[in-house]
């Protein structure tokens, strides 16, 4: 009975373990912008698994330093701003880059 409940207890901490370092863990993240192209981020997880994300340049309205406020410290991080397609004037969604870091 209790080697059971042991054996079952290691398990699912292994899964979550693994769902851990597949899904969430990111150890690198980059950058690459082509002037005329685009903006392309880049984010490695611990378990080698890549997720890239691509960014049109007629998209992108501006690329800001963004400053908050966390645990009573400012934190600066950079931000791309979409332009919104409805009203050139406006932003639609602001794309906070480098979140682990």
């Amino acid at each position: 009975q209790n080697s059971m409940v042991l054996s079952a207890a290691i398990f699912i901490t292994l899964i979550g373990l693994i769902i851990y370092l597949h899904f969430v863990k990111i150890d690198q993240e980059s950058l690459l912008v082509i002037g005329s192209l685009g903006i392309q981020v880049t984010s490695a997880y611990a378990s080698g698994k890549e997720s890239t994300t691509f960014i049109e340049m007629g998209q992108v309205k501006d690329v800001v330093i963004n400053e908050a406020i966390h645990m009573q410290k400012v934190i600066y991080y950079l931000c791309i701003l979409l332009q919104d397609p409805e009203d050139p004037q406006g932003v639609s969604e602001v794309v906070p880059l480098f979140q682990v870091s």
